[in-house]
């Protein structure tokens, strides 16, 4: 399973409690979705990393969720039914996954559509219906946000299976192993780490999504560092974890959800600094602080960060050892990662203070897929 998880009390730290919102996981250009199955169909689906087979119809609507808990509580953690026992999570194209919601009507009627009986109309004729409902909570309680689920059939539903479908995944195993957990009281249990999905302002519009979701503090920031190139002192010291101030909760919520890359590598160059030189603010900057800024540079997919988080990493002794070393994949990939040290060792023993030809070793040789993307449940989110 190449998803990120996170541990099920930290999933709701930074994302909104109400309105209608997009929550899901994306893949560079890909958004995952997810769909219940029985297990004609499933062993089908992924056997031939498509949809079809004797037991699939195309002119059936089926139903896409980018909510990982949306899903649990509509195939109650793959006990509902036969029908749902195998859970799969799509990869698909976040173009595709734009394309279906511009194209769906949507299943409740809504003055913006002008005449209810146009309205009426256009959804029958319709083959992609949009559908927001309440969210749940993993226990299947409604919340006041709302989720979203994308139904499509007839030639929408092939357009997805031959255009938009990149990869399909069996997660039933994983989706049992924490049933298991829950029901026994275990409170360890991991979820899909999700964000707010940015779509376009056309589709914010047609769907009552809020433009933005972002604290004023949050915005005064933004606001600073795009007129500036800097932010002031005491507003970077309000982020960092010892200032005990409620604006750094704020302000994850905001790199949880959102990506900016020249603000992310200043401030991430900005705690190096703080790091390096005790004397230079009222608090120190600590492996957590390291962490945030390091994981909302990883966003921006780019050498560029690799490098920066690698200097994070080394600063000194204590974040050597404290400072999750899987962080250091997430910008390129596990493999990518790889290979981008072994071609440019030479460079970064030249340029990364303490980065040694040993060091390039270790990250070659010690991680694995099986650990980074299984074994720890991306244990870096620990500090959100």
């Amino acid at each position: 399973m190449n998803l990120k998880t996170i541990q099920h009390h930290r999933y709701e730290k930074g994302l909104p409690q109400e309105g209608n919102f997009i929550l899901g996981q994306k893949k560079g250009s890909n958004i995952f979705v997810y769909q219940a199955f029985n297990d004609s169909i499933a062993d089908y689906a992924i056997k031939n990393q498509k949809f079809g087979g004797r037991d699939y119809s195309f002119e059936r609507m089926t139903w896409i969720k980018p909510n990982f808990l949306w899903m649990m509580y509509r195939s109650d953690w793959a006990e509902k039914d036969n029908n749902q026992s195998r859970i799969l999570a799509i990869e698909m194209t976040f173009e595709g996954f734009e394309e279906l919601l511009a194209n769906g009507v949507l299943t409740s009627y809504d003055k913006s559509y002008g005449d209810e009986s146009t309205w009426r109309e256009n959804l029958s004729n319709s083959n992609v219906r949009i559908q927001w409902d309440p969210d749940h909570n993993f226990k299947g309680e409604k919340l006041k946000r709302r989720a979203v689920q994308i139904g499509i059939k007839n030639e929408a539903l092939q357009k997805f299976n031959n255009e938009f479908i990149k990869s399909i995944q069996d997660i039933t195993s994983f989706v049992k192993e924490q049933k298991t957990k829950i029901d026994s009281g275990d409170e360890w249990f991991y979820v899909m780490n999700e964000s707010i999905i940015e779509v376009n302002s056309a589709l914010k519009k047609k769907f009552s999504i809020p433009e933005v979701f972002r604290t004023p503090f949050v915005e005064g920031i933004i606001s600073e560092f795009n007129n500036t190139k800097t932010i002031t002192q005491a507003n970077f010291e309000k982020l960092l974890i010892d200032s005990d101030e409620p604006e750094r909760d704020e302000f994850v919520g905001y790199v949880k959800n959102y990506k900016n890359s020249e603000l992310s590598r200043y401030l991430l160059k900005t705690a190096i600094a703080y790091r390096r030189d005790d004397e230079l603010g009222a608090f120190d900057c600590m492996c957590e602080d390291l962490l945030m800024f390091s994981y909302f540079a990883s966003k921006n997919k780019d050498a560029i960060d690799l490098h920066l988080i690698l200097e994070a990493k080394m600063v000194d002794f204590d974040t050597w050892c404290g400072f999750d070393g899987e962080m250091i994949f997430y910008p390129l990939g596990l493999q990518p990662t790889k290979e981008y040290i072994a071609a440019n060792k030479d460079f970064l023993v030249e340029n990364i203070e303490g980065f040694a030809p040993q060091t390039a070793d270790y990250f070659i040789e010690s991680f694995s897929e099986e650990y980074v993307y299984k074994e720890i449940h991306s244990r870096a989110f620990w500090y959100f």
